[in-house]
């Protein structure tokens, strides 16, 4: 759905499609499991300690079933929230351009794209004992644009290969520009 929305010129072929690592939605969505979790335990811990919190849960327990529910629900929509923002945040690269999607939020997307003819430098960091054994990091490629010279997105796997697959497609492209121009 998300890649027909994209219009590529004629002739263009998309060589990479990149979301980010998995580690990155793994361990969000551990947070956001562990905080449904967490109303539960406090209902288990009560029932060994029941001085604890006793007098909340047996002077009304409609109150507790409400506040458990809306808990559970904000727990889901922040899940759901993580999950659209893991699978439409994208890099595409193309034999021409690479396009950066960016969800903000629900209704909020920023779509940027450059010409391949027009990277100045793409730089890769991989920063941490994690992201160093699991191959993810954040890539940086800057333009030779006034406006908007800076395209970053952090998390991408494997983002040596991403940095080669777009050195790659870069030298390819200005052959065949270099091509049209000599007569």
């Amino acid at each position: 759905m998300l890649l027909e929305k994209i219009e590529l010129e004629k002739d263009e072929i998309i060589l990479k499609l990149i979301r980010k690592h998995w580690f990155i939605i793994g361990i969000e969505l551990f947070g956001i499991v562990l905080m449904m979790i967490l109303p539960f335990l406090l209902i288990l811990i009560t029932s060994f300690f029941p001085e604890l919190l006793a007098f909340t849960i047996m002077t009304n327990p409609p109150l507790v079933f409400y506040s458990l529910s809306l808990w559970l629900l904000l727990s889901l929509i922040l899940g759901f929230t993580v999950w659209t923002h893991y699978y439409l945040d994208l890099w595409v690269i193309t034999d021409r351009r690479v396009i950066t999607i960016d969800q903000v939020h629900f209704f909020n997307r920023k779509v940027s794209s450059f010409r391949l003819e027009r990277l100045q430098d793409i730089k890769v960091s991989i920063n941490g004992i994690i992201p160093t054994f699991l191959n993810f990091g954040t890539l940086r490629a800057q333009t030779a644009s006034a406006l908007e010279s800076n395209f970053m997105s952090t998390g991408l796997p494997d983002p040596r290969e991403i940095q080669a697959t777009i050195q790659r497609a870069t030298d390819a492209r200005l052959v065949v520009l270099q091509g049209r121009l000599v007569p």
